[in-house]
């Protein structure tokens, strides 16, 4: 009976060591996956991620920024973001999202001074070349110094929740205009492109729908409780923090999907 019951429990522990290592290497790789947060001078820069709690722990949600090339047309460079989500929670969204978001990266970069719904449109393109089956929705923007403390913000939506935009007098507004969700098989459409002029003491959010869409509630009613939240929030509060408040007050219950925040903030 003992050598039995050893047996059993010898296999338990070796079962469990085997998925320890299976979650220890899906979360390892979607941390490579997510940006390190780059120096952005003139910039305040903070992001949260955090998955679905069931099986790998990863999932198709990421965030990204970078520099943009400096260009003839634009000798002052500036920065592209990037918040997006691939179809799925397991490994397979995790993937595509590792694709997707170099090949945005590499759009960027070969299509110097062009806007952000030109890198989308390259995406796509390569994405129906490669048939690679990347669907899903995103924010590209690309945010550029002006004069006076002031940046520039051209931003392009695919299917993606509404960014929001807090003002230096707490006012918080919905960057509405947005175009059809990523998804290759399609024809190919022309992307929208919207721009604005961005203040210092500005507050960009971008987020996933993981933070607003939940099971029996409405959406936009999360959304309109989200820009409450970001309107009221302490003017000098840091930007994790503001994150951390935010996911704890209107985040989804632990399980239910991957979920993304994404801010940027234009010191006054």
């Amino acid at each position: 009976m003992l050598t039995t019951l050893a047996g059993y429990t010898a296999q338990a522990v070796e079962r469990t060591l085997h998925l320890d290592e299976r979650v220890t290497a899906a979360r390892q790789l979607q941390r490579a996956m997510l940006t390190q947060l780059p120096d952005a001078p003139g910039l305040e820069l903070a992001a949260l991620y955090r998955p679905a709690a069931r099986d790998d722990m990863v999932g198709g949600d990421w965030y990204d920024a970078y520099p943009l090339p400096v260009s003839d047309s634009d000798a002052k460079g500036g920065l592209a973001l990037t918040v997006g989500d691939i179809i799925g929670h397991d490994m397979r969204a995790a993937a595509l999202m590792g694709q997707v978001r170099s090949m945005l990266r590499q759009a960027d970069h070969d299509h110097p001074g062009k806007g952000p719904d030109q890198a989308l449109t390259a995406l796509e393109q390569a994405c129906r070349r490669l048939d690679l089956p990347a669907s899903g929705t995103a924010v590209h923007a690309h945010l550029r110094p002006a004069a006076d403390g002031y940046w520039h913000l051209k931003w392009s939506n695919a299917g993606h929740p509404t960014p929001l935009l807090r003002t230096a007098d707490g006012t918080v507004e919905s960057l509405l205009q947005h175009g059809i969700l990523l998804y290759p098989s399609l024809p190919p459409r022309p992307r929208t492109c919207a721009g604005r002029s961005l203040a210092p003491g500005s507050t960009l959010l971008l987020y996933t729908d993981g933070l607003v869409e939940q099971r029996g509630q409405d959406i936009e009613t999360n959304i309109y409780r989200l820009a409450h939240l970001l309107a009221t929030a302490p003017p000098r509060i840091r930007l994790h923090a503001l994150l951390r408040s935010l996911l704890d007050e209107i985040g989804p219950r632990e399980g239910e999907d991957d979920t993304v925040l994404f801010a940027v903030r234009i010191p006054s």
